[in-house]
């Protein structure tokens, strides 16, 4: 039996065990579950903390309110509330692709401008009388038809809860899923992959508030009252304790501290004088002692409901849209880069060749991954252009030139997802510039495969140990795991900054292997920063050597040994 069968039994019996007032109790946490869902599915998966959630709940209940009393009773009814939820989902991803797109990163102004919206809607609905009712709120708000007994308001709370957590499982599993949890660890490195974060999250919001909606729309018709309260901070206040307590990091968390803490404190409101003391109390004990909540201490529990995971095949992935590109070159004319008055590259100019293997080299400061950081997106030129073909990156965002462009990057110090699974992190590589908006939604797309990570896992034997967190690898192992990931986007241009740092000599010499087989194999130009000369010695076509931001000598490694000027800096004789 799955954790899941046995949550939908609880709920089944509950009828049986509890009397008509318990169960309308149940009812209502019911759907402000449904809700904490969402903040859940935010803050656990994604890492963004929405403060101000109940304003989607709020929205959500006072338009299925408006329709209720307008239609009547009518039968057409139950085909237009379900507009009031998608509404308040609407509404939800709009506000994520504003702040997304001005704030670029997650972070407290998210979590602030939505506590903003959340008081802001708790004034317009306390003022604007004429339509919400006031302080007093919308009366008189007929139920649906057939929802007029205990029973049938619990079936029907119940079946939104189990709605909800389907869909939600259905996400977590999916690729989706899997990318807003990479979000939540190393957003940079989901955009060098060529996913736009902002919208994924702005996504992960919308679909939040659409949960939110959900259970807003039943309140309306299920309580017959909609007050400013469902808007107002202190039910979003209670929804993020609720996840916090319950384990905001799976679905069911959310669920669990709904119902504990929230039925709790409406027995402690009448009967002990400091129960708001009491439920502070609780969240600060789970969040500094149990910060997986309390689904955390049932997960060997829900190990063995759920037992072995099956073992499914593997499926071959579609061919890359990058694979069979025409090779083009890579160039940087006359770029200069300032941070305040410090100034980084100057009028850099740099021809890079459309295939082959060529090395960055120079001393520290000299601005080598500075210029890689131009262009992959990642730092804006204050002058100059950088073009791929005819393509111009110089302004393009980070996601766009790798999804456009075709260029993959390997960052200077491991960038890994420490969190999720090796074959989770290899998934995510796979999946650039092959996996369609469709395809995000599919689970069974998890189990993609590609000659490149065959041969991947043949080279090294611990990427085929799927279920171990990239958390657990060494130092070394974590350098191989992003260059595999790297190398299975299929780039046209392969950034490699520092490839072999922190290696061991024969580590060494299998990656150098893999680089040269990488090259050949997809046909890429690959780009390397490195100080490691020996590298360069067995690897280089051509070497560019950088000093104070400008290019000081290019050509063969042999011409680069013999030429005077970079002698000279090497062994320190000119500034």
């Amino acid at each position: 039996m799955s954790a899941a069968k046995a949550g939908i039994m609880v709920v089944l019996a509950v009828p049986f065990a509890f009397g008509e007032y318990a169960l309308y109790q149940m009812s209502l946490y019911f759907l402000y579950a449904v809700a904490a869902v969402g903040v859940g599915l935010c803050w656990g998966q994604v890492g963004v903390l929405p403060l101000g959630h109940a304003l989607f709940f709020g929205i959500a209940a006072y338009l299925a309110g408006f329709v209720l009393i307008a239609g009547d009773n009518a039968p057409w009814l139950l085909l237009l509330l379900p507009l009031a939820a998608l509404v308040a989902g609407i509404i939800a991803f709009a506000i994520g692709i504003l702040v997304f797109r001005r704030v670029g990163e997650s972070g407290p102004y998210f979590s602030m401008i939505t506590l903003a919206l959340s008081l802001l809607a708790f004034q317009v609905t306390t003022n604007w009388a004429s339509l919400t009712g006031g302080f007093d709120g919308l009366k008189d708000i007929p139920s649906l038809p057939g929802l007029d007994s205990t029973m049938a308001n619990y079936a029907a709370s119940a079946a939104a809860l189990v709605a909800v957590l389907a869909g939600g499982h259905w996400l977590m599993a999916s690729p989706l899923g899997v990318l807003w949890r990479a979000i939540a660890q190393n957003e940079r490195r989901v955009a060098l992959f060529g996913f736009n974060t902002n919208l994924l999250k702005a996504v992960a919001f919308g679909i939040s508030g659409l949960f939110a909606g959900i259970g807003g729309t039943i309140y309306a018709s299920q309580q017959g009252f909609v007050t400013p309260q469902v808007v107002g901070f202190g039910l979003s206040a209670e929804l993020v304790i609720w996840a916090a307590v319950g384990g905001r990091g799976s679905l069911v968390g959310p669920v669990i501290g709904t119902l504990l803490i929230g039925t709790l404190t409406s027995e402690l409101r009448d009967t002990f004088r400091f129960w708001e003391v009491l439920t502070a109390v609780s969240f600060i004990v789970v969040v500094l002692f149990f910060p997986s909540g309390l689904v955390g201490l049932m997960d060997p529990v829900v190990r063995w409901l759920d037992g072995k995971p099956k073992v499914r095949d593997d499926i071959e992935a579609p061919v890359s849209v990058r694979n069979g590109a025409p090779p083009r070159r890579l160039k940087i004319d006359q770029v200069t880069v300032r941070a305040g008055e410090v100034l980084i590259l100057d009028r850099l100019n740099l021809d890079l060749g459309s295939k082959g293997i060529s090395c960055i080299i120079g001393p520290n400061g000299a601005g080598k991954t500075s210029t890689f950081n131009v262009v992959s997106g990642e730092m804006r030129a204050s002058q100059g252009v950088v073009t791929y073909g005819d393509l111009v990156l110089t302004r393009m965002a980070a996601h766009r030139i790798a999804a456009t462009a075709g260029i993959g990057r390997k960052l200077q110090f491991p960038s890994v997802f420490p969190d999720l699974s090796i074959a989770e992190n290899l998934a995510i590589a796979l999946w650039s510039g092959r996996a369609s908006a469709s395809d995000l939604l599919r689970p069974w797309v998890r189990r993609w495969t590609s000659p490149l990570l065959r041969q991947l896992r043949l080279r090294y034997a611990f990427l085929s140990s799927g279920a171990r967190k990239a958390s657990e690898l060494s130092h070394g192992e974590r350098q191989i795991l992003e260059l595999s990931m790297a190398i299975l986007t299929e780039p046209r241009i392969l950034l490699l900054d520092e490839p072999c740092a922190g290696l061991s000599p024969d580590e060494t010499s299998t990656v150098i292997d893999v680089i040269r087989w990488a090259s050949e194999a997809t046909g890429c130009a690959v780009v390397i920063i490195e100080h490691d000369m020996s590298l360069v010695l067995k690897l280089a076509d051509a070497v560019y050597v950088l000093h104070n931001g400008t290019l000081l000598a290019r050509g063969s490694v042999k011409e680069i040994q013999a030429n005077e000027d970079v002698r000279s800096i090497y062994a320190g004789n000119r500034k």
